[in-house]
């Protein structure tokens, strides 16, 4: 597109005095911008070949561990929060060392209404004025500045997209909202939303980088602006005026289309657009090698092309469409590179930040975690890229990783709550301790990893030292070492730290008295709190007085059953035991003589299996996805608010149950709820599985006699979950791995 001469001397006016500025401020270490040429990508005179893992949040943390906020009405909206500039100096060097030289980001933040409520900062604000243009967030943006001058020092080059099209982290719907437009007034050139997204795209590429001292037009370490994240309904006019706004205002960066599914005959003409980007998914019906083949055709080397995002499957999928990305040919013309979705880097204070998908997948750790990453295909997911990359360099296999840098010990007033943010590739950790700051050192702890999914911090440390090595009162030091295959790091910085905590015993909760008759027997409910020393462990016990009328069904755990053989009071004793300290409390138990007739067995239940057949179905009237049960047994898919199967379960006491499940998750993780004797909805996370589908096991409280047990869609649930049977058992699971008992 051809600009008047007056705007062309005033943006070569601004890019030459944003350089002069940056110049005097900072020198970038990139000697140029990336270039098109043709349908390739040039770094100078050199081809531009890249692939990676999709970092999506090198500028804005979904704190996964946190958990949802109630406050938000979606059900599962997330908290957020700003990463620590070491933090994004950690992440963007394990991207580079394990062989990253570009980074596709997700979009910027849009302000909505729960945000107050959850706490959550975004980087685009509402309007001062009802009719004024959105505000950039300077918080959010300096994190953002942060991010680019640390992709420039450690030469990463940036994709950096706008808007999204959906709502995950605010998107063109919240920016229609401030002008009270709909979402489909993003895509419409006449509309306030469109004019406030030109407004947001000038605001960004014109914004002065308060790290390295030049404009976002100057800044080398971006290498392209991408339209939008998924932006599907992208249109001609949409696109024209977009891409024509983004050179006008960054004359020496490049332009992507951030078009979904599709490749646009429009795009290819657009003088301004320099890439087309697809994303393969299944849901898209694209996840697949041959995907590469028919969008390069239908390019036809009019344009370079990428594949912004792809994922979600078995490494050896995954791996085939990535072999395709680095080999695939037409006509002399190659994809540019690919990324995986998704990474997540180390949290500054130890361990992970991490995501699971919908599927089931959870993000990838750098550089790779055999035990922890195992059942996530971690290692072989990293490794196909690194190869992938060595293939784009012209090498036959990866490079080995370099050796670590010192992980960054935190301070701690506890020997047994000891963390250090990782080193970038450091793939395992060796503790050491000395009682003096120079030494000398001793190992205390070998080859600890920080690579565990799920990682909480609130609950969760990298390292406790064993209790019955220290003394009490006794002043240590510790510090750290990285490892990985190359080698080893040098030593981390030293912290020192008071050893005062004595040993408690474990402190237990019983009530004084029950009752029962002999027919009936009786729940035993014991609680117990410590202090986690000297080891995380307790081992608990129930005992009596010696008599041989009481029975335990499990006397290891500290919810169980007992039943009696003769009328009676009886002392029986809960125990516990951490080690090297213990506690015990006594409940006396009064029996009466049996009312009815005494049972075979107190201890075994077995409702047998009931299917769906067998249950009431409640089924809402829909013209799609209605509540069926398949030819495989299997009733779903649950996608309407009050969809449910019940069944009538007698329970032959008071107490608590094993149900389990007969559930299939083919259309992918979901979470959705079960309903006792109507009672709290209590949500299940469902993982995905294959067609013949998986048992789950829940914890579940029932009376005697009749009871209801009903699953469905419910408020807050998402539906699309299959449900073949259910069967009630008395081997009581304690511990409900799927977060709820009910």
């Amino acid at each position: 597109m051809a600009f008047p001469i007056r705007k062309l001397l005033i943006v070569s006016l601004l890019s030459a005095l944003g350089s002069a500025g940056a110049l005097a401020a900072e020198q970038s270490h990139f000697e140029h911008f990336i270039t098109r040429d043709g349908a390739a990508l040039k770094d100078g005179d050199r081809l531009f070949r890249f692939t990676g893992i999709h970092a999506p949040e090198l500028h804005r943390i979904e704190d996964d561990a946190r958990g949802t906020c109630k406050a938000d009405p979606r059900g599962w909206g997330q908290y957020f929060k700003w990463p620590t500039a070491e933090e994004q100096e950690n992440w963007i060097k394990a991207l580079v060392q394990t062989g990253a030289k570009a980074q596709r980001v997700y979009v910027l933040s849009v302000q909505q209404e729960n945000d107050a409520a959850c706490g959550r900062e975004t980087h685009i604000l509402s309007p001062e004025t009802p009719d004024g243009m959105p505000r950039l967030n300077e918080a959010a943006m300096k994190v953002y500045d942060n991010m680019i001058a640390e992709a420039d020092k450690q030469g990463l080059r940036l994709i950096l997209p706008f808007i999204d099209h959906w709502w995950w982290w605010g998107g063109r719907e919240q920016l229609a909202a401030f002008y009270h437009e709909k979402p489909e007034d993003f895509y419409r050139t006449d509309s306030k939303t469109f004019e406030a997204y030109l407004d947001v795209i000038r605001q960004v590429i014109t914004r002065t980088n308060t790290i390295t001292g030049r404009h976002y037009y100057d800044e080398k370490a971006i290498m392209a602006w991408e339209t939008g994240n998924e932006l599907e309904d992208t249109n001609a006019d949409f696109l024209h005026q977009t891409s024509a706004w983004i050179r006008k205002w960054a004359p020496h960066q490049l332009v992507v289309d951030g078009t979904y599914k599709k490749v646009n005959d429009f795009a290819l003409s657009d003088p301004n657009v320099d890439i087309i980007s697809n994303h393969y998914y299944t849901n898209a019906n694209n996840n697949h090698p041959g995907q590469v083949r028919k969008d390069l055709e239908a390019i036809g080397g009019k344009k370079v092309y990428l594949v912004g995002e792809f994922g979600l499957l078995d490494q050896k999928d995954l791996d085939a469409i990535m072999q395709s990305i680095v080999h695939t040919e037409v006509n002399g013309e190659q994809a540019a590179g690919g990324f995986i979705w998704g990474f997540r880097g180390h949290r500054h204070d130890g361990g992970f930040y991490w995501h699971k998908e919908y599927t089931g997948h959870y993000s990838y750790h750098l550089p790779g975690f055999p035990d922890e990453g195992k059942a996530n295909q971690e290692m072989e997911v990293v490794n196909l890229v690194r190869t992938a990359a060595a293939q784009m360099a012209g090498l036959s296999k990866a490079p080995a990783l370099p050796v670590p840098e010192a992980p960054r010990l935190r301070e701690s007033d506890s020997p047994f709550a000891i963390n250090w943010m990782g080193s970038p590739v450091g793939r395992y950790y060796d503790v050491e301790r000395a009682v003096q700051p120079q030494g000398p050192w001793t190992r205390v702890g070998k080859d600890i990893s920080d690579g565990k999914n799920e990682w909480d911090p609130s609950k969760m440390s990298l390292f406790r030292d064993n209790y019955r090595s220290l003394t009490l009162g006794q002043t240590y030091y510790y510090r750290v070492i990285a490892k990985n295959e190359s080698g080893q790091s040098a030593p981390s910085n030293v912290i020192r730290l008071k050893h005062t905590q004595k040993n408690l015993p474990p402190v237990i909760t019983l009530q004084d008295m029950l009752s029962t008759t002999v027919d009936k027997g009786v729940q035993l409910n014991a609680a117990w709190q410590d202090d986690n020393l000297p080891d995380q462990k307790v081992s608990v016990a129930w005992s009596h007085d010696g008599k041989n009328n009481v029975h335990f069904c499990n006397s290891s755990k500290e919810e169980t059953r007992v039943w009696f053989s003769a009328p009676g009071d009886y002392a029986l004793t809960f125990t516990a035991d951490d080690g090297l300290l213990e506690s015990s409390k006594t409940i006396n138990v009064s029996v009466k003589p049996a009312v009815r007739l005494v049972p075979a067995d107190y201890c075994s239940f077995g409702s047998g299996t009931m299917d769906v057949s067998a249950g009431t179905l409640n089924s809402i009237k829909s013209e799609k996805d209605t509540l069926a049960i398949g030819e495989d047994g299997f009733l779903g898919p649950f996608a309407h608010n009050g969809d449910s199967v019940s069944w009538q379960v007698s329970a032959p006491w008071d107490g608590k149950f094993t149900l389990n499940v007969k559930f299939n998750g083919k259309w992918g993780s979901k979470k959705n709820s079960f309903i006792v004797n109507d009672g709290t909805p209590v949500s299940i996370e469902f993982p995905q599985t294959d067609e013949k589908g998986q048992t789950i096991v829940v914890p579940v409280s029932l009376r005697e006699g009749a009871n209801t047990i009903s699953f469905g869609k419910f408020t807050g649930d998402w539906g699309y979950m299959f449900i073949k049977s259910i069967e009630v058992t008395a081997d009581l699971l304690f511990g409900c791995p799927f977060g709820a008992a009910f």
